[in-house]
């Protein structure tokens, strides 16, 4: 049996090689194809809701939002830092005959990248973490603010981390998929947590672990409402999950954020 407080902490790698090292395994890992049946019934209600027709989707990973927004009638783009990531992405795409268009490319500054502008900037799976200072923070969301259409919406959802940091517990998370164990683990500083993902394989009888590691800014919800609106969001709202419940910063597993673009052009 693994003895989780004894796993030591792995070396960070940057963002681009930490998602280039899962992306052989990313799909396993968080159940790709399960969640097209467990998280349409959300997105449809917000693409109705709001009217997307047009969205970005900003830290992609291997595609799954991008596509599962596509077979809901919105046009997608999906960019991501890391190439392993956007070359499945584009196999997903491919394999299931979606016009999804892939790019390689960080998310501050985005708006260089783009002439167009979109209803929607989509930035899931806890993406904005990786923005480890108050300026680059600034830096992603001016981005999505200028690619955003007037009155656009950015759709942010993030870990929890009001209830993460006070709890400051190691282990986050332990799954079985399709034969292997997948465990999360932070180790904590006083600026910082090191998200640790441990895999442990089983090929030929024998156990096969690897471990890797990135650096990650905890941000709290008034953190990244302070942000939004010193980058000209307003009507910013807090829920707890992807279904819109209720924000409660101590029992929240999530922190899901809408934020309108206020400006009018």
């Amino acid at each position: 049996m693994i003895q989780t407080n004894e796993i030591q902490q792995g070396t960070p790698l940057t963002t681009a090689e930490f998602y280039d090292a899962l992306a052989p395994e990313y799909d396993r890992m968080t159940g790709f194809r399960n969640r097209f049946v467990q998280e349409r019934p959300f997105f449809r209600l917000l693409v109705g809701r709001y009217k997307i027709r047009t969205a970005l989707d900003a830290g992609c990973g291997t595609g799954f939002h991008s596509l599962l927004l596509a077979q809901l009638g919105v046009r997608m783009t999906g960019v991501d830092v890391s190439p392993a990531m956007i070359q499945e992405a584009r196999r997903h795409a491919a394999e299931l005959s979606l016009p999804v268009d892939f790019i390689e490319a960080p998310n501050e500054n985005l708006h260089q990248s783009f002439d167009s502008r979109f209803d929607a900037v989509f930035s899931l799976g806890n993406t904005t973490a990786h923005a480890l200072s108050e300026e680059a923070l600034h830096s992603v969301f001016r981005s999505f603010h200028e690619i955003l259409k007037p009155k656009g919406i950015l759709f942010l959802q993030n870990l929890n981390y009001d209830r993460i940091l006070a709890r400051k517990e190691r282990i986050q998370s332990i799954k079985e998929m399709d034969g292997a164990t997948f465990i999360r683990l932070y180790d904590y500083d006083e600026q910082f947590v090191t998200f640790n993902i441990l895999a442990v394989t089983r090929n030929d009888g024998a156990l096969h672990p690897s471990m890797r590691a990135v650096q990650l800014k905890p941000l709290t919800s008034a953190q990244i409402a302070g942000q939004l609106m010193a980058c000209g969001f307003g009507n910013i709202r807090l829920f707890g999950s992807i279904a819109m419940d209720t924000y409660d910063p101590q029992t929240s597993r999530d922190l899901v954020v809408i934020a309108e673009k206020e400006e009018t052009e």
